[in-house]
């Protein structure tokens, strides 16, 4: 079977291929936590853990089974046996087209629950919000509204809806309240309401006229929570060498965490893999702090450097370090809060 990364090297070259993987272990090396100096005099902490959910899919399913080694002979005596396949995964593939992916693999570090700790942030904003629209009940709504009010049988409510049904649509009725005439403001309402039906012109004029407009009978109707997002802002300003090189992990930890995978199939980007969702606590001396927060995606990643000035810290290697780093991030929660979630939760 091809190994990977062997692929990768023998396709990119050994030195790109160990260059990158050394960059890695030495970003995952590097202490995932701000500040690192002067740590015990502000006790607020804000931690983020992520972690990736492994979801089967239909496709893996199929391929596991389908490219799984079945080196097992047929017994001829054995009635309940049946035929095995005895070719390897690769000479499957190599029959079917569909060949071992020849990326190298990811770190693994990758969404295995790595943590991140930083200063709690002067100002925490939680908003919590139910979304309504506007629903136009009209008179059949309303008819509805009160039989259901007043304690009809199903019975009665069937025979009133069906009384306004027919003052609506019947067109003997709006004949009859022109013969009649249109002095009482029943039969005005009566005739704008079915002449509406007929024709908006009709409608304006009887409305304009007799200064009587149709009451659209509003209400609110409940679409749900909505999602709650979250901003957490920071300024780190690094005051060592080895805190400028934690502030460098803690921006790629959150980059390389915000990001979906490409699910690839006979060599296209077919899907997109979830990335990973993250927990997130406030603490003040080790003790919870505000309200909980549900396992939350990252939406949003925002690094400015050297936002004051344009200065560096030198690292002693002939290069430099930025003199600060403001980083933004914004997070969405995975589902939309209940009572129950508020109630019991602690959410």
């Amino acid at each position: 079977m091809v190994d990977p990364l062997n692929d990768a090297i023998a396709r990119t070259g050994v030195a790109s291929v160990t260059n990158s993987m050394q960059r890695y272990q030495k970003a995952f090396k590097q202490p995932l936590r701000y500040p690192l100096e002067d740590n015990d005099n502000y006790k607020g902490r804000i931690s983020f853990v992520a972690k990736q959910e492994e979801g089967a899919t239909i496709q893996q399913e199929l391929v596991d089974r389908l490219f799984k080694d079945t080196r097992v002979t047929t017994d001829p005596e054995d009635d309940t046996s049946t035929q095995t396949n005895d070719l390897s995964q690769e000479e499957i593939r190599a029959m079917t087209g569909l060949r071992s992916s020849t990326r190298s693999p990811l770190p693994s570090y990758l969404g295995s629950g790595r943590k991140c700790v930083l200063y709690l942030p002067n100002t925490i904003q939680f908003q919590d919000a139910v979304s309504y629209s506007n629903i136009d009940l009209g008179l059949l709504g309303a008819t509805a509204e009160a039989a259901i009010n007043s304690g009809m049988t199903g019975k009665e409510a069937l025979g009133a809806l069906a009384g306004a049904a027919t003052s609506i649509f019947s067109a003997e009725g709006l004949s009859e309240a022109f013969n009649k005439g249109l002095g009482s403001q029943g039969a005005q309402v009566a005739a704008l309401r079915l002449a509406r039906r007929i024709n908006t012109e009709v409608a304006g004029a009887i409305s304009t006229e007799t200064g009587i407009a149709l009451n659209p009978n509003k209400r609110a109707a409940l679409l749900g929570p909505n999602l709650r997002t979250f901003r957490f802002s920071f300024k780190m300003i690094p005051t060592s060498l080895k805190e400028a090189e934690s502030i460098k992990a803690i921006v790629q930890f959150f980059r390389e965490e915000m990001m979906p995978e490409n699910v690839t199939e006979l060599g296209i980007n077919s899907a997109l893999r979830y990335p990973s969702k993250f927990d997130i606590r406030m603490t003040y001396n080790g003790k919870k702090v505000a309200h909980g927060i549900l396992p939350s995606f990252l939406t949003d990643v925002n690094v400015t450097y050297n936002s004051s000035s344009m200065a560096f810290h030198s690292d002693g290697e002939g290069g430099g370090n930025f003199q600060e780093t403001d980083l933004s991030l914004a997070f969405t929660e995975e589902r939309t809060l209940n009572k129950r979630d508020i109630a019991l939760g602690g959410y």
